[in-house]
């Protein structure tokens, strides 16, 4: 029996060896792949945020878009800027509580809207959720021009945000920022 004593002492440490680097390899595998998703998480991600940005800005821009709705498809255009002078867009962040969204629509549409819309050179407005910012409202109004916009009496813009936040019951002060079109495709 001393030809055999070796393997029955080694057996068992070369099997613990096999199935140790086995397992290791299984489980560095495992871990490649979940570092794989996550990677192409974040890709397709950052693919949506671009595209998503990159279909608002068309709509600032005033380019036709295809835009999927539901399962149909529309195709959304706009009209190009009919006089040499350029189009504004008034851009305002809120930071507002998710479950308070309904009722700052509402009221916005109640109170705001129709304030604007008195005004010459309103063209239309709209109200942007960021789905990475779930207390974050965005209101994109759109001008004939920079004139017009700020046209608006500052006593009328004082009153009708004194009359919102009566209605919210709470002040929601905006990041506003302004822009000008700089150029467009339907102008060359």
């Amino acid at each position: 029996m001393p030809q055999w004593s070796h393997l029955v002492s080694s057996a068992p440490t070369n099997l613990l060896k096999r199935y140790y680097f086995k397992d290791c390899y299984y489980f560095n595998m495992m871990r490649l792949q979940i570092m794989r998703l996550k990677f192409l998480k974040d890709i397709i991600k950052d693919i949506i945020y671009v595209g998503v940005t990159c279909l608002i800005a068309l709509a600032v821009l005033g380019v036709p878009a295809i835009a999927p709705i539901g399962k149909q498809l529309s195709i959304a255009t706009a009209q190009p800027p009919s006089h040499t002078e350029p189009i504004a867009i008034e851009w305002l962040k809120f930071q507002v509580p998710s479950d308070q969204h309904a009722q700052f629509i509402e009221q916005d549409a109640a109170i705001w809207t129709p304030v604007l819309a008195s005004y010459p050179g309103f063209q239309h407005k709209e109200i942007w959720t960021n789905p990475d910012q779930p207390n974050e409202l965005v209101i994109v109004i759109h001008w004939a021009s920079f004139e017009q916009w700020q046209a608006i009496p500052q006593s009328v813009l004082d009153n009708t945000t004194q009359r919102f936040h009566e209605a919210m019951g709470a002040e929601y002060p905006p990041e506003s920022t302004g822009f000008r079109l700089a150029w467009s495709s339907e102008q060359g």
